[in-house]
Formats: C-alpha cells, structure tokens, sequence
C-alpha cells in the first residue's frame, strides 16, 4: 500500500511553476473540461515523440491539439458538436497574421462601431473629454422594474471603465421605445428550440427561440456586427466568428450582476439580468482573440521545433476510421449527464447555422432516451475505436470525472477486456483550483488520469485475489500521512488517493469488487467513523469540520 501511495503522490500535480503568459492562448473562447495545458503538455512529452501522431476522439475547444503541434507532433482532433470543430480550428491556426487580422477588425470597428454605440448613447457628457457617455450595462428585472439602473462608461477616457451608476433616464427610455420599433434588417438566428430540452430553464420564461433570448438593442447590435464579419473575403473571417461567438452569450438575457452564462451549466436566466453593451464585449473578446494567436506565435518559436500539422473532423469518436496508426491518445469523454454539450451549444451553433447531430451524442439525456446503458454502449463504441487506432505498445490516456464510480468500474473493465494494460495512474489539481477552495460545495476537485498501453503482454503477477475493504484502505492512507508529516495532507487529497486505489483494483483485484453503495457522502462518514475511533489530536482530525460541510453538500 505504501508504494502505491508513493507512487500516486509522485504523479501530483499541484501549484507547478509554468509560463502562465502561454494560458492566453486558450481563453479563446468559452468551453467545458478544458484540461490545464501544461499537464497535457507534460503527458505528450511522457508518451510520445516528435514526429508521431497524437489523437483526441473529443478534442473538445483543441488544447491537446495545441500541445502536440506546438511540440512537433501531428494531431488528429473529432467532435461531433460543430461549436467545438470551430473552436479548435480557431485555437490550432498557427499562421495568424497578427498585423492583417488586425486590420480586418479595423474594418468592421469603422464601418459599425459608431452606429452600435449609438444605441447605447446617453445625455451624461464625460468630465473629462466632454464627450458623450455610453451605457455599459443595463440592470433588468422585477428588482428594478421602473427605475432600471444603468451603468456609465467613456469609450474615450475610461476605456471599459464604469464612470457612474444612475437610474434610467426619460431620454433612455425614449431610445430604447425608438430602438424596440426599428425593424431589423440584417440576419439573426430566429429558430426555435426543441420542444425538450432535459435541463429546460428557460421556457417557462417564454423563451421559445434563440432571439427571445436578447433585448431587440442587443440583437439589434449583433446583427449588425454578424453582418460586418461574413463580408470578410479571408481567412480571418473564421477567428473573428469566434470573437463574435464569445460575445453571444455575454449580450444575452443570461447574464445577471453576479451570474456568468452557463455558470449553473444549462440556460438559466435570473429575474434581474444585464443588458450589456454588445460592442463593448465583441472588442474585448477580439482582444482575447489577437492575444491568443500572438501567444501561440511566442509558444511555437519559444519551443524550437517544426511545428506539427493538424486535422480536425466534425464527427463523432464513433466514426474513427484510423486502424494502428496513432502512436498516443489523450483524451476526456462526457461525464454522463454532468454537461449537456448539445444543449448548451444551441445558441451558439445558431448563430453558425449548424446544427448538431445528437444521434451519436455519448451523454446520458432522458429525452433522448439514453440512460446509463445506452451511455455505456455508446462510450464502449467509441473505446473499440479507440484501441483499433491505437499502435501496439502504445499509450491511451483517458481523464474521466465522474462521481458515479459504476460508470469508472464498466469504463475500466472494459479497458481491460479489449486488451489495455492499466499503466498509470495520475491526480491533477484543476486549472484555477486549490484542493480546499471550494470543499463545501463538493464536486472532484482534481482530475484522475488513467493511463493504459496497448499490449497483449499483461503480466499475469500483476493480477492478486484480495477483499477490497474500502475503510481500511482509507485507515492505511490516514496512517500513511501521519507516518510522513512533512507531507501536505487534506480529506480531498485522502479521497483522491482511495479512488486512485479503487481504480487499480478494480483492473488488477480478480476478487469480486462492489463499490455500488459508496459516494462521496459514504466516504466522509466512514473517515469520520475512523477518527472517532482513533481519538486523536492530529492534523487528520482538524479535517472534521471540512468532513461535515462535505457530507451536507453532496
């Protein structure tokens, strides 16, 4: 048991020093499960080589793409959802002309900046240049029903600074009657949603299409700044799109004072919302965007080698057609139904003209009538394709985070049943995240990283027929860290490490292993159980408080 915790302590991750410049490159755009870079970059370096090609079958927004280009590796990318095609396609192009792309969003600024500022313009003049100030963002909703508040800025002298805050105007509300009667002429996203959506918010609201989504001022803007972009004739055309994508979300009614868009992962819009200034946002996010390509410039020239090339294909990891060519996969599959990407990108891929294909949607989704089994069987799919692609003797690591350890226990015995080796095991802390930040409201704090090589060369002493007793282990790791006290130890960590221990029992133990009934709730009961047995004043036992917030929030 000691090795093995030495082992798993040696794969932490946690605070490793990185050039944190380089992150820019992926605040491209808004998406889930990104992974940390720098420990995707640390993965290919381990388990590849320049020159070979790398795979991710849900490449997701293309950071591990990113990685293996920027490192002289090939890579192949699949998604079925078009937003993240999109995305990738965005984040991977390394032949950005910073100057020319530039230039082109010169273009669209001179041709629409002045007529969208103009309907945002207010009486209030700045105090400084004397010039007018323009509404950054207007508070909606019951709260202010009659005396909405706006917030004051000078694109001039405070940048996006707010100068002050004041209730609505009379000449506000003029231009807004004036606004709400012009009929827009430009094109705009008006179709409905699906009548089902499993995580519906948003309907009882009367939302029942994509622009009931937006003030009239704020669809107003965006058809106006849509309209500019597709006039590009470049290959710019696609990045500003995403610059502009970035923005939708932001303009929408979605946004509250102290709510992000999809902050609660599905479309939730609060009572009291902001109307925010469309172009305000769009040129912050084509500053992410220049910022970003500018990075990737500095990234490939800083690492010195030819950088790789890229293909990325608008299909399901059920379509894999590679067979013994990859020499390592990354990757990091849907969490069940923690994430509903098809939902949660419909605005989006709207404003693409796409449309996402949920009939290879590896999710679980009552109303698409897939549940645990149907989730599996389609995951199982895409794990045969994975191994058929897969060179012999080569690595597949998959990062998976799901507090549903049914679904790890199938995931892994399916591994082993194609023919994986469990090579690895690795706990990393989340981008952003330290281990106790956000203990109360419980959700895995760190990703697990499994990691297998294909090979029909299994070492049978490997194998062990043993009982899995889960409070013992979890006694074994206790002692462990009171044994090493220099070692940093908290509950999270405790619990990283037993499932990290699960995981290479259930490959390895032939013993019959039942972890049905254990959670997170069960685990913070019997670490409980097991210091009121000991009483004793340790460090373990300052823990008890974090235990009890832990057991409540799950």
């Amino acid at each position: 048991m000691e090795k093995f915790i030495e082992r798993i302590l040696d794969n932490i991750n946690s605070e490793k020093k990185y050039n944190k410049e380089f992150s820019k490159i992926y605040k491209l755009h808004k998406y889930w499960a990104r992974k940390p870079w720098y420990i995707v970059d640390e993965f290919i370096d381990k388990y590849s080589q320049v020159g070979e090609i790398i795979m991710d079958p849900f490449c997701g927004s293309g950071c591990t793409g990113v990685e293996a280009i920027c490192y002289g590796r090939d890579f192949i990318g699949y998604d079925l959802n078009p937003t993240a095609i999109a995305i990738s396609n965005a984040t991977l192009k390394n032949d950005v002309n910073i100057e020319e792309l530039k230039a082109d969003f010169e273009r669209i600024k001179s041709n629409c900046k002045e007529e969208i500022l103009s309907l945002y313009k207010t009486e209030d003049l700045c105090e400084k240049c004397k010039e007018p100030l323009y509404i950054k963002y207007q508070l909606m909703g019951p709260k202010y029903r009659d005396k909405e508040m706006v917030a004051l800025y000078c694109p001039k002298c405070s940048g996006d600074k707010i100068l002050k805050k004041r209730e609505i105007s009379e000449a506000d509300r003029k231009l807004i009657e004036k606004i709400n009667n012009i009929k827009i002429n430009k094109w705009y996203p008006d179709n409905e949603f699906p009548k089902k959506f499993y995580k519906d918010r948003f309907s009882y609201k009367g939302i029942s299409k994509v622009s009931d989504m937006y003030t009239k001022r704020n669809l107003y803007a965006l058809s106006i700044i849509f309209d500019e972009i597709n006039k590009i004739q470049n290959k710019n055309k696609e990045l500003l799109l995403i610059a502009f994508s970035n923005t939708v979300l932001h303009s929408s009614k979605l946004k509250g004072e102290n709510v992000r868009p999809l902050g609660v992962n599905n479309y939730w819009i609060p009572d009291d919302y902001i109307e925010e200034n469309v172009w305000f946002r769009f040129e912050n996010r084509v500053k992410n965007l220049i910022d970003s390509k500018i990075k990737l410039n500095e990234k490939i020239k800083n690492v010195g080698v030819t950088t790789g090339k890229y293909n990325v294909k608008k299909k399901s990891a059920l379509s894999l057609k590679e067979k013994e060519c990859i020499d390592y996969i990354f990757t990091d599959p849907p969490y069940g139904d923690a994430i509903q990407y098809s939902e949660l990108s419909f605005i989006w891929n709207s404003w693409f003209k796409e449309v996402y294909d949920i009939e290879e949607e590896i999710i679980i989704n009552p109303v698409q009538n897939k549940g645990n089994e149907e989730f599996n069987n389609l995951l199982f799919k895409s794990l045969d394709n994975i191994y058929s692609a897969l060179k012999n003797e080569k690595f597949f690591t998959l990062c998976f985070q799901n507090k549903n350890y049914a679904i790890w226990e199938d995931i892994i015995n399916y591994c082993k049943k194609l023919g994986f080796s469990l090579y690895e095991i690795g706990i990393y802390d989340t981008f952003g995240n330290s281990f106790n930040k956000n203990w109360a409201k419980f959700s895995p704090k760190a990703d697990i990283y499994v990691t297998f090589k294909k090979t029909n060369k299994t070492k049978e002493e490997n194998y062990f027929y043993k009982k899995l007793d889960i409070e013992k282990v979890i006694s074994d790791i206790i002692r462990y860290f009171e044994k090493h006290k220099d070692l940093e130890f908290d509950t999270v960590r405790l619990y990283d490490i037993t499932i990290a221990y699960i995981i290479w029992n259930i490959f390895y133990n032939k013993e019959k292993i039942d972890i049905k009934d254990f959670n997170t709730k069960t685990f913070c009961k019997m670490v409980e159980k097991l210091i009121n047995k000991e009483k004793k004043q340790t460090n373990v036992e300052d823990e008890c408080k974090q235990i009890s917030m832990f057991v409540s929030a799950d």
